[in-house]
């Protein structure tokens, strides 16, 4: 039998269950509405070492989330709001994930037709990365995204990271950042010294270098694009491999991404099933890259998160250590029919600095967390009973 293991995110997930549950209990038992508990127990500093945030909007992603799901029209009476055969019961959570940076290496090459190519042994297992690393290059070289080339997933490539622990982007798009940079400052020295060069009268920290064209700041006619700077100097390609360094989690300041989430849950009266209605997720991973990937990651978090609270039961056989039902036709996941039809996640898009150069914190886990929580809150809120053990089967309701 192998040991427990992250599945449906991290240990943070499951935790969370325990923790936002108690602290929607400690709000009942004080007759006080759970969102105005949390705000007042706001920690202005992380209560563990009482180390600064690297940046911190939860407050931010309560407002806007409860704006957004009419939390202030929430009867807090449980088992009050009917429709029909249905009870229905709304619910919050928030989470917390830590936020750090590898790290990691990224190699350069730009090539006299203006093309640049951009390696780093990273990997991609669906949430985008080498489109978000496509953006920081073309942010950070000046080169158009349609010309650059991203290569990933070759050991023989500079030195990344796994995939894993939300730190993918801020660790390794940090090396495509500090890269695609050092590429650009030797690019503006090699137009300013080439024989001959249009700029020779000026400064250099007068060039400018974008759109895939060094100009002189103030006459934008007076330019050669990269390719000729690189002709004009006889050079093949320029490239640049360089190495950045870690923020690691015990550092100065404390760097986490939040999330609020909020849920309504319709459970049916007679039969105790439960039926997820919508979700809405505000969430703080700093500066988002990709809105539309990123949203497509919280997506798939959510979901999960659906089957971590309502499904998802590996039963064992204590006889002989073994899992019986080991088949999707016995281990139920959610499919479409137990997804919500509205789903509105939302960013802050508050940019992080401290950790990375983008501003971008980790995304990856912080969609999951305390969301099996809301869940069961909102079937609390719905039917007045309070569950513990996830889980949420009809059973446990009856």
């Amino acid at each position: 039998m192998s040991t427990p293991a992250w599945a449906r995110g991290p240990g943070e997930t499951t935790g969370s269950f325990a923790l936002e549950s108690a602290m929607d209990e400690l709000a009942c038992a004080l007759k006080m509405d759970p969102l105005a508990l949390r705000l007042k127990n706001f920690a202005e500093v992380d209560p563990e070492g009482d180390k600064p945030w690297s940046s911190n909007y939860l407050r931010e992603c309560y407002a806007q989330g409860a704006e957004k799901f009419g939390w202030n029209k929430r009867n807090p009476a449980p088992a009050a709001t009917r429709d029909g055969d249905w009870l229905v019961g709304q619910g919050l959570a928030m989470g917390i994930y830590h936020a750090s940076r590898a790290k990691a290496s990224a190699r350069a090459r730009l090539l006299p037709d203006g093309t640049l190519l951009v390696q780093s042994a990273t990997a991609d297992v669906g949430p985008g990365t080498a489109t978000v690393m496509t953006q920081i290059a073309a942010d950070a070289s000046g080169v158009a995204p349609e010309n650059i080339r991203f290569e990933l997933g070759d050991a023989a490539y500079p030195e990344a990271p796994g995939q894993f622990g939300s730190h993918t982007v801020a660790s390794v798009g940090a090396a495509v950042h500090d890269t695609c940079v050092a590429l650009k400052q030797q690019l503006l020295n090699l137009a300013f010294s080439v024989p001959d060069s249009p700029f020779a009268k000026a400064k250099l920290t007068d060039l400018v270098a974008e759109g895939g064209t060094v100009y002189l700041a103030g006459h934008p006619g007076t330019s050669r694009v990269y390719g000729d700077v690189l002709r004009q100097a006889g050079q093949p390609a320029l490239e640049v491999t360089h190495e950045s360094p870690e923020v690691p989690e015990k550092g100065e300041k404390s760097g986490k991404s939040f999330c609020a989430t909020f849920v309504e849950v319709r459970v049916n009266a007679h039969t105790r099933e439960v039926r997820m209605s919508r979700i809405v997720s505000a969430i703080d991973a700093g500066r988002i890259m990709n809105h539309q990937t990123a949203r497509s990651q919280v997506y798939g978090a959510l979901t999960w998160a659906i089957g971590l609270a309502l499904m998802e039961d590996a039963v064992l056989d204590h006889r002989f250590g073994r899992i019986t039902n080991h088949d999707l036709a016995n281990y139920h996941v959610p499919v479409n029919a137990d997804v919500p039809l509205t789903i509105d996640v939302l960013f802050i898009d508050q940019p992080d600095t401290y950790l990375d150069p983008m501003g971008a914190k980790g995304l990856g886990e912080i969609g999951i967390v305390g969301v099996s929580a809301a869940i069961a809150n909102a079937v609390y809120h719905a039917t007045g009973t309070r569950i513990r053990e996830l889980p949420i089967t009809p059973d446990k309701l009856l």
